[in-house]
C-alpha cells in the first residue's frame, strides 16, 4: 500500500518490466554510439543529456514499481490471506463450463458480472498479493474456476 492514499501500489508485470529493460538497453546503445563519433556527424545533433534523462526515468519507474522485499513472516501472512481470498472467490464463481457455453447456461453472463462486481476488491487484492509473492509467474483468478 502506498502511504496515505489507501490504494495499492501498481506493480510491474514481467512483460512490462521486460519492455522497459529493452527500451533502456536500446537507449544506452544509442548513447554509447553518440559518444564515439566526432563533430559534424548525425551523433552531434542528438541530445545526450536527454537520452540520459530517459534512462534515469526508466530506472526510477522500475525501482518504484518493483514488488517490495518481504520478510518470511510477512510472506506467510500474505499467503494465508491469499488462501482466504481464494476460498471466498470460489463461492458463487461460474464454472468453466458455464463460461465456455453461455448459450447452454442461461444467465451465466449475468451471474459472472454480478460475481465480478461483488468481489472486485478481493480480486484486486488477490492480484496484488500474487504479484508480490510470485513476481515472475503470478496466479490468475481464472485458475480458481471449477470445471463443472
Amino acid at each position: 500500500m502506498v502511504r496515505g492514499s489507501g490504494k495499492m501500489k501498481e506493480l510491474l508485470t514481467p512483460a512490462e518490466k521486460g519492455g522497459l529493460l529493452d527500451e533502456k538497453h536500446e537507449l544506452q546503445g544509442t548513447l554509447k554510439e553518440t559518444q564515439s563519433y566526432g563533430k559534424g556527424t548525425v551523433a552531434e545533433q542528438l541530445d545526450q543529456a536527454a537520452l540520459q534523462r530517459q534512462i534515469d526515468h526508466i530506472d526510477k519507474v522500475i525501482a518504484d514499481r518493483e514488488p517490495p522485499r518481504l520478510s518470511s513472516a510477512k510472506k506467510d501472512e500474505m499467503s494465508k490471506e491469499a488462501e482466504e481470498i481464494e476460498n471466498a472467490l470460489r463461492e458463487g464463481m461460474p464454472t468453466r463450463d458455464e463460461m465456455r457455453f453461455p448459450a447452454k447456461n442461461p444467465g451465466a453472463v449475468r451471474k459472472h458480472m454480478a460475481w465480478s462486481a461483488k468481489h472486485a476488491q478481493r480480486i484486486e487484492r488477490y492480484r496484488y498479493i500474487q504479484r508480490v509473492l510470485n513476481p515472475d509467474d503470478p496466479r490468475s483468478v481464472e485458475n480458481l474456476r471449477r470445471e463443472k
